[in-house]
């Protein structure tokens, strides 16, 4: 009754909460919930259950023990049957490892319990000073393993925070989880994340960057000049305003739409947001992520495209540039004084 007393309602004021503060997660936690709810439930009726007199005493214990054997033998169908009917998001996948290493945990601490008050009644020792000590062993054990596994959380929680991660979408922009930036570039699996892309334009001229050699991406090739992954929870706008901030010390930076598009490339797949620009008056280059500033024209691009000194992005958006008009047009002049600047303080950065 106790127990009933304190944890229906905590599980069921969490239900509420996941409800409104994490509907995605809903449904996973109400069918766990659901599960809890059954294991109680069989608990409760445990005198109507057809367990020996000697195991009476540890009729919960085996209950929830044969419970989490069963989890643990199907598992893999237990997670087949769950992914078809919640989102299929990244995070599902890794909550039901994490869900399965605690369950095994649980399972042999149990069944340890279990065998261990078996050998005591088999030793004729129950209800002596053993049985005791045991029953201290396994409750110190049992808090332990919830104290170890919180701080565990906590602390993994705390590092993440300080590590730059990159939202996972699917082919139509979607978010469906997250990933450590690292860990995304070294994996076999290709992920595919949001990327924001800035191409600054003069009339007829692009103003293009040579990527540094210590760049983890395209080191020593000719890039758009503002190009950066959206972090979680950054918006592409914020991105953009971020990175030719930290780029270029751009502040009050414009820029407008242009296209979207998805590209394959050696270690991850983009989803991309390309904008267009001319309006900037100042600008100072940060040499961790460019080496060289250039305007290149059309015709210098058109005779250098295929030589493999650009970027796979920029010949995509080269090309989506072209069908646009702006460069033939003009339509995105302006008064600014960027390409005077970048020409003043050439230092080895050409115009052409």
């Amino acid at each position: 009754n106790l127990a009933w007393k304190i944890s229906f309602p905590v599980a069921f004021a969490l239900l509420i909460y996941t409800y409104f503060r994490y509907n995605r997660l809903f449904i996973w936690h109400l069918i766990f919930t659901t599960l809890y709810v059954s294991v109680g439930l069989l608990t409760s009726l445990q005198h109507f259950l057809p367990i020996p007199n000697v195991l009476h005493s540890l009729a919960c214990e085996i209950i929830f023990v044969s419970f989490l054997l069963c989890f643990l033998l199907f598992q893999k169908q237990i997670q087949k049957q769950i992914l078809r009917i919640i989102p299929k998001l990244i995070p599902m996948t890794n909550n039901f490892s994490e869900l399965n290493r605690i369950v095994l945990k649980l399972f042999i601490l149990l069944f340890g319990y279990i065998f261990g008050n078996v050998v005591l009644n088999y030793n004729g020792l129950l209800g002596s000073p053993y049985q005791q000590f045991f029953l201290y062993v396994f409750v110190g054990l049992l808090l332990f393993l919830v104290v170890y596994e919180m701080l565990r959380v906590l602390i993994i929680r705390a590092k993440l925070t300080r590590e730059e991660w990159w939202p996972i979408v699917s082919d139509q922009g979607k978010i469906i989880g997250s990933i450590q930036h690292l860990t995304s570039l070294n994996d076999e699996k290709k992920y595919m994340h949001p990327i924001a892309r800035v191409l600054l334009i003069d009339k007829a001229m692009i103003l293009l960057q040579k990527r540094s050699q210590e760049s983890l991406v395209y080191p020593g090739l000719w890039d758009t000049v503002v190009s950066n992954h959206v972090s979680m929870g950054e918006t592409v706008e914020q991105c953009v305003e971020r990175t030719a901030e930290e780029r270029y010390a751009l502040t009050n930076f414009k820029f407008m739409y242009l296209s979207n598009y998805t590209l394959e490339v050696e270690k991850e797949s983009h989803y991309a947001f390309l904008f267009v620009s001319c309006q900037q008056t100042e600008y100072a280059i940060n040499q961790d992520f460019t080496d060289q500033l250039k305007w290149w024209t059309q015709q210098q691009i058109e005779e250098e495209l295929e030589t493999g000194i650009f970027t796979e992005n920029f010949t995509v958006e080269y090309d989506l540039l072209k069908r646009s008009g702006l460069l033939e047009t003009g339509k995105c002049e302006c008064n600014c004084k960027l390409k005077e600047v970048i020409y003043q303080q050439s230092n080895g950065i050409k115009k052409e």
